[in-house]
């Protein structure tokens, strides 16, 4: 076991820090990261932690925005915000139009690691910033570059500012289509506006999204309502707002590298390098479902060794982190671990490998200590997007949160304005 490991190791040490990034600086309106040595980043709700970056227009509160860079040096970082339509495509507003202040803030907070193997800097800031509140809602792409130099990207993140003109309410059922009923979710929701907000042409000027544990790319984007009666809009579609339920999270505990953790099974210090074996895991496919609480896919960044926890974001070590998975036979795609892990993306550095003299599927992951959700897909090559019902089957009593967006053409300025909200889990399907 360890001489394969160290054989592993020995590949990969030289690309420790330098993860699968962006082959160019080139903006993109979606989460990416643009240098293969930034890590661990997060953009979540302040005051409940809660990993969905939306704001309420003038409603006082924050977003935290964070992430490390391995190396022992601090680059300077600012950040601004680009603002967008319900498509993720940039407007032509400038920034006085759509921000108070001068357009960006500088990172000031970066803590060196103190007492990790892996050295790295952590950095974090409030969002927005006194120079970088905006003045509407809609869409924007959060931009981290360094030295003033807007071409110089590190790391984009979607957020959204709600300019709340109305209700939104959902209601979370089985499919209404019997061959799906027992693997798909509907969601049902209506929004009510508020009576006086000028919406004179609802059917055309009103565009919806619904995501599944705000994962993007599998969000439903083009639906229209069934009925509008009154200031009410009606989403009851028997088609088209259905999504496979899929199934719980699978979880491993890497806070402590001393005491017995959840879904580990041994611990080794190699090449003064820290690594995790985790349980071998099975498919899930054709097991019954079983529910158990999970994080919807996230991840929970703490180390539970320290007396006190005050300094766990730049405190917690880095360490490689080793998956298996059985599988009978080498399928014809390739297999991804998949969640916050991997930055809800499909990550070449999260690739499995089939070894066909233990019949499982292999990968060797560098992650940050924590407590960790993830899942195992398939890529299909026709639609670019994971398929996980070969590992993890598929459930219609799966607990997931959805979340509804409704966005208005501004009448005034010709921009799409998120009008209406609305947030709902799945354990109260009816």
């Amino acid at each position: 076991m360890r001489k394969l490991i160290a054989l592993s190791v020995a590949l990969m040490l030289a690309s420790f820090t330098q993860l699968e990034a962006t082959t160019d600086s080139t903006l993109r309106m979606s989460n990416v990261i643009y240098e293969g040595d930034v890590r661990a980043v997060r953009l979540y709700q302040q005051n409940s932690g809660f990993s969905f970056p939306i704001l309420t227009l003038g409603g006082g509160a924050s977003l935290v925005l964070e992430f490390d860079q391995i190396k022992s040096e601090r680059d300077f970082y600012q950040y601004t915000l680009v603002h967008c339509d319900a498509q993720w495509n940039p407007t032509s507003l400038s920034k006085t139009q759509f921000l108070d202040g001068m357009g960006y803030e500088n990172i000031e907070t970066a803590n060196f690691s103190n007492g990790t193997l892996t050295q790295y800097t952590h950095y974090s800031v409030s969002v927005p910033g006194e120079q970088t509140k905006p003045k509407i809602g809609g869409n924007f792409i959060l931009v981290v570059y360094r030295n003033f130099d807007e071409k110089d990207i590190v790391l984009s993140r979607r957020l959204m500012v709600l300019n709340s003109q109305g209700a939104v309410n959902m209601q979370i059922k089985q499919s209404g289509q019997v061959e799906l009923r027992s693997t798909h979710q509907q969601i049902n929701f209506s929004f009510t506006k508020n009576a006086n907000y000028f919406m004179p042409n609802a059917m055309q000027d009103v565009k919806t999204v619904v995501l599944r544990n705000g994962e993007w790319d599998y969000a439903i984007d083009d639906l229209k309502p069934m009925f509008i009666v009154g200031n009410e809009m009606q989403y009851n579609q028997t088609l088209g707002n259905q999504m496979d339920g899929l199934n719980q999270y699978r979880f491993f505990d890497i806070r402590s590298f001393r005491s017995s953790t959840a879904g580990v099974r041994q611990r080794l210090n190699i090449a003064n390098q820290k690594h995790v074996i985790l349980v071998n895991d099975k498919t899930r496919r054709f097991e019954r479902y079983f529910n158990w609480a999970d994080f919807n896919g996230r991840v929970l960044y703490d180390n539970k060794d320290l007396p006190m926890p005050a300094g766990t974001a730049f405190e917690s070590d880095y360490c490689f982190v080793h998956f298996s998975v059985a599988a009978d036979a080498e399928l014809p795609d390739p297999v991804y671990v998949y969640g916050e892990c991997s930055d809800w993306r499909i990550s070449e550095s999260h690739r499995m490998f089939y070894n066909p003299d233990n019949r499982n599927y292999e990968g060797i992951i560098p992650l940050k200590q924590g407590y960790y959700n993830y899942v195992y897909g398939v890529l299909n090559s026709e639609t670019n997007r994971l398929d996980f019902r070969e590992f993890e089957g598929q459930h219609s009593e799966t607990e997931n949160n959805y979340m509804v967006l409704i966005y208005h053409k501004n009448p005034a300025m010709g921009f799409d304005e998120l009008i209406g909200y609305g947030l709902k889990n799945s354990t109260s399907l009816k």
